[in-house]
């Protein structure tokens, strides 16, 4: 299956998915409804964006052939992702001991050191943007407790 059949595959099924999703958000109360359908509304636009950048992506370049020699052997390939998976497992766990505020900051950081360019004061800010926003969305206005661990 070439690169952009899979995207298209992908677009469609998500695209679905949200619809059904959006419709069956319609069948909850009316006072618990408005959350979910904002979500799934999100989803489908989204999607809908996905599928139309693919379809414009297959319909405005030629395809490129299936016989390019991939470079690197499969350790160099499996590096990132066995590091992002290491750093999230080490995150779980260190939301349990340190809590969720701190290891999320700790995480956030940290990842983006390693994959990112971007200066520590860039790093902070959008961190704490981050955090501003779950504390407000979470923990304000839902009222929900986060994971607290031996600082916060």
């Amino acid at each position: 299956m070439k690169k952009t059949s899979k995207e298209l595959f992908f677009a469609v099924s998500i695209t679905l998915i949200s619809l059904l999703l959006l419709i069956t958000s319609f069948t909850y109360p009316a006072e618990s409804s408005q959350f979910p359908r904002f979500l799934c509304g999100l989803m489908l636009l989204f999607s809908v964006l996905i599928l139309v950048k693919g379809l414009r992506s297959k319909t405005g370049a030629k395809e490129k052939s299936n016989t390019e020699v991939s470079s690197g052997s499969i350790m160099v390939k499996l590096k990132a992702p066995v590091l992002v998976f290491s750093l999230t497992i080490a995150y779980l766990a260190g939301i349990m001991y340190i809590g969720y505020f701190v290891s999320s900051t700790i995480f956030l950081i940290g990842t983006m050191s390693i994959f990112g360019r971007q200066g520590l004061f860039t790093k902070t800010i959008a961190t704490a943007g981050f955090l501003l926003v779950v504390y407000a969305l979470f923990v304000s206005f839902l009222g929900l407790r986060l994971p607290e661990g031996l600082l916060f």
